[in-house]
C-alpha cells in the first residue's frame, strides 16, 4: 500500500469512527426520549423499547434496508412521545375511560409531532408519529388514512403497537398471553395491511408456537 492510499485508508477510517460515535450518540439521545415517555405512566415501562425491538424484526422480515429499519426502529422508539402532554390522571386512571378522555388520548399523535418539531434527529420520524394509529380499513385516527394513504411503517408500528399493549398489564387491565393476543389480531385483520400482518405473523406466531 503506497503512503497516498495509506493516509487515506486512515481518514476512511477516522470518517467512519466518527460516524458511528454519532450515531450512538444519537440514539442515546432517542433512548433518553423514550425514558421520558415511560415516566409519564408507569404501567408502560420497557413499552418503547418492546415496540422498537418487535418492529425492527418485522421491518427486517419485510426485506426493509439499514436506512428504512433504523428509521422504523426510532419512529417506534418515539411513537408515542405526545403522551408526555397528557395528563397523568387520564394515562393511569383506572377502569374505562369517558369518552372525552378518550378524545385527549387520541390527541397524542399530532403532540407529539409538536414536540419533535424542536428536536433535530437524524430520521425523518414525523409519518411514523403522527399515523401509527391510522388503519389499513381506514378506522384509525387522526386522520382516518386507509390503504396505501397509510406509510407501511407506520402500519408495522401499528401492529406491534397493539400487540405489546394486548401483552402488558396496563391500568384498565391484565395483560394476555401472545396467543392469545394474536388470535385478537387476526380478528381485526382487516385493520392491518396484508403484508404487514403477514410478516408479523411470521415472527411473533413462530414464537408463540415455540413457547407453547
Amino acid at each position: 500500500m503506497t503512503p497516498t492510499s495509506t493516509a487515506l485508508a486512515r481518514r476512511s477510517a477516522r470518517l467512519r469512527r466518527g460516524r458511528t460515535a454519532l450515531e450512538r450518540a444519537r440514539l442515546a439521545g432517542v433512548r433518553q426520549l423514550g425514558s421520558l415517555i415511560e415516566s409519564a405512566d408507569r404501567y408502560t415501562f420497557g413499552h418503547c423499547m418492546r415496540v422498537a425491538a418487535y418492529a425492527l424484526d418485522v421491518a427486517r422480515t419485510l426485506g426493509f434496508d439499514d436506512s428504512e429499519r433504523a428509521t422504523v426502529y426510532v419512529g417506534a422508539y418515539l411513537h408515542d412521545i405526545g403522551k408526555v402532554l397528557v395528563p397523568r390522571r387520564i394515562l393511569t386512571k383506572p377502569g374505562e375511560l369517558a369518552a372525552d378522555e378518550v378524545d385527549v388520548i387520541r390527541t397524542h399523535p399530532e403532540r407529539g409531532l409538536e414536540l419533535l418539531e424542536a428536536t433535530q434527529l437524524a430520521w425523518d420520524v414525523a409519518p411514523i408519529i403522527r399515523w401509527h394509529h391510522e388503519r389499513h380499513d381506514g378506522s384509525g385516527y387522526p386522520d382516518h388514512l386507509s390503504g396505501p394513504e397509510v406509510p407501511l411503517e407506520a402500519q408495522i408500528i401499528g401492529i406491534v403497537d397493539a400487540f405489546d399493549a394486548l401483552t402488558s398489564t396496563r391500568s384498565y387491565r391484565p395483560a394476555v398471553a401472545p396467543s392469545q393476543a394474536i388470535t385478537v389480531l387476526e380478528q381485526e385483520r382487516h385493520s392491518w395491511h396484508p403484508e404487514v400482518f403477514k410478516a408479523f405473523l411470521s415472527v411473533f406466531g413462530r414464537a408463540c408456537v415455540l413457547a407453547a
